[in-house]
């Protein structure tokens, strides 16, 4: 009798586990949407780019300066205050590394006596980062879509500083045939603002997949402008027996590039005081 009475209630728990199980889910699913954009979220944003390419202008002579766009990244924090389910602030604190480099093409014959090999500057060979750190201010509007994932597109402004302000100088040059070295370019000047932040403006759009712990996995596209310029330089290029050929050498940092962004959203915390809430109603 014992183990008749034991197999029925196993076979009791087995009808009616995946019944439980399902109206659990159920509950779940008709009642996440109640809690999930209530209160603020927080997020670990990072996002790769491909920064502008510095402006060089030409001034006089024959030889000219030039550039090519160059890789950055820049990580931090975000904080979401929602109004609702549509809309929302969001303040961060991040830092970052821009690249930037120049060109340059002399053809070792054009000097005299000749060089041992051609003036070839490429991107590569001349990248250097600058060091920032910002502070972004965005407005977000969201659709929610099936299964709770949501379009968003962001705007707003972006406050950055250049904690490593600097005057840089760049002495660059070759090897004649008489194995004496022979300088060539002459760059310098200064990056940063005066020690004084810096508004940049930035737009961007993605798409936010629910995950099954009910925090949020984000990919964005994002552009940012700057109209300061706080890389401005001034560059001399010397060839024996030419005018020297002088311009300028400027950057703003402007960039476009992906984000990716993990958001805690609170929401066990939020379904947990719901039911709470919910089960002493019903009780009552």
């Amino acid at each position: 009798m014992k183990f008749l009475s034991g197999l029925f209630g196993m076979l009791f728990l087995f009808v009616n586990l995946p019944q439980t199980f399902a109206q659990n889910y159920n509950l779940i699913n008709e009642n996440i949407s109640k809690v999930l954009f209530k209160g603020s979220y927080f997020s670990f944003y990072l996002s790769p780019y491909i920064s502008q390419k510095a402006n060089c202008v030409k001034q006089s002579g024959t030889y000219s300066l030039n550039a090519s766009k160059s890789s950055g990244i820049e990580a931090g924090g975000n904080y979401f205050i929602n109004f609702n389910k549509s809309y929302s602030i969001i303040v961060g604190a991040h830092a970052g590394i821009s690249g930037r480099n120049f060109k340059l093409f002399i053809s070792k014959s054009d000097f005299n006596p000749n060089l041992k090999n051609d003036i070839n500057f490429n991107g590569r060979l001349t990248k250097d980062f600058d060091l920032y750190l910002s502070a972004p201010i965005w407005f977000e509007k969201r659709w929610i879509r099936k299964n709770n994932a949501t379009w968003n597109v962001d705007a707003g402004i972006k406050l950055r500083f250049e904690p490593d302000e600097a005057f840089y100088m760049y002495d660059y040059g070759g090897f004649d045939m008489n194995n004496q070295y022979v300088p060539v370019l002459d760059l310098e000047g200064w990056v940063g603002n005066n020690m004084k932040p810096w508004l940049n403006y930035n737009i961007s759009g993605g798409y936010s997949v629910l995950l099954s712990n009910y925090n949020f996995i984000r990919l964005d596209l994002i552009a940012n402008f700057s109209t300061i310029k706080v890389v401005n330089f001034n560059y001399t290029i010397d060839v024996a027996g030419k005018p020297q050929s002088t311009g300028t050498y400027s950057a703003n940092l402007s960039y476009v590039g992906l984000s990716i962004s993990y958001i805690f959203t609170g929401t066990n915390k939020g379904l947990k005081k719901y039911y709470e809430q919910f089960f002493k109603q019903k009780e009552s």
